[in-house]
Formats: C-alpha cells, sequence, structure tokens
C-alpha cells in the first residue's frame, strides 16, 4: 500500500500530493501579495505621521519651544528612516533583519513587541468604540 509521500509508478508525485502543494504555493502567495500590501500601506501610513510631527516640529519652533521641536523634528528623521526602510526591503529581508536583532538584543525586541501589542489594542479598542 503505498503511502502519501510514496512516489507514484512512474516515479513522480501522485495526483493528491501535487494538488496539495499546488494549493499550499497559491495560499502563500496570496499571503505574500497581501502582507505586501500591507507594508506598502504601512511604510506610507509612517511617512504621514512624520511629515505631520516635521509641521508640528516647526509650528514648536515658532513658539520658542526650540527643545521640544529638536526633539519632535529627530522623531520625524526616524520615521521617515523607517518608512524608506520598508519601502525598499522586501518581506524577506524585514524577517531577516528582524530576527537578527532580537538575537542581538532580545530584552529590547521583547519590550517593542508588548509596547507594539499594547498600542494596537488601544487603538482596536478606541476604534471599536468611535463607531457605536
Amino acid at each position: 500500500m503505498a503511502s502519501f509521500s510514496d512516489p507514484g509508478p512512474d516515479g513522480g508525485t501522485q495526483p493528491g500530493q501535487q494538488q496539495a502543494r499546488e494549493l499550499w504555493q497559491d495560499a502563500k502567495d496570496g499571503a505574500r501579495s497581501m502582507l505586501d500590501e500591507q507594508k506598502h500601506s504601512a511604510a506610507s501610513g509612517i511617512g504621514d505621521l512624520a511629515a505631520a510631527i516635521r509641521t508640528s516640529a516647526k509650528d514648536l519652533g515658532g513658539r520658542n519651544q526650540a527643545t521640544v521641536a529638536r526633539f519632535a523634528q529627530s522623531a520625524a528623521d526616524s520615521l521617515e528612516q523607517i518608512s524608506g526602510a520598508l519601502q525598499r526591503r522586501d518581506l524577506d529581508g524585514l524577517v531577516r533583519e528582524a530576527e537578527s536583532y532580537a538575537r542581538r538584543k532580545p530584552m529590547v525586541f521583547f519590550g517593542a513587541a508588548v509596547l507594539a501589542g499594547f498600542c494596537a489594542m488601544r487603538f482596536i479598542k478606541s476604534t471599536s468604540q468611535s463607531q457605536r
């Protein structure tokens, strides 16, 4: 009796196995496409946030808040760098970079993940309450 992974009589894979591989590949391609769209959307949103912070920094500089304005300008610069990196890199490169950073600085990575989760939950809660 042949198992699912045994080659067929002609040495190839069985039809069910080939179909399963094709379905798996289609699912992976669809997920990759969706993640790529989300990556571009996130990069655009981060870029927009950087522009808004930069505008606020200019306004603060005009109101004699030079220290806060410099801090905001620095934050805007960092956000623009992140936005550019998201736009330039592919998903595999971003995953490799995140893994590498997590290995070098696990506590910082864990803290950032917790903070991101907390912010995401606050955003989801505020969005659901505003839709009521």
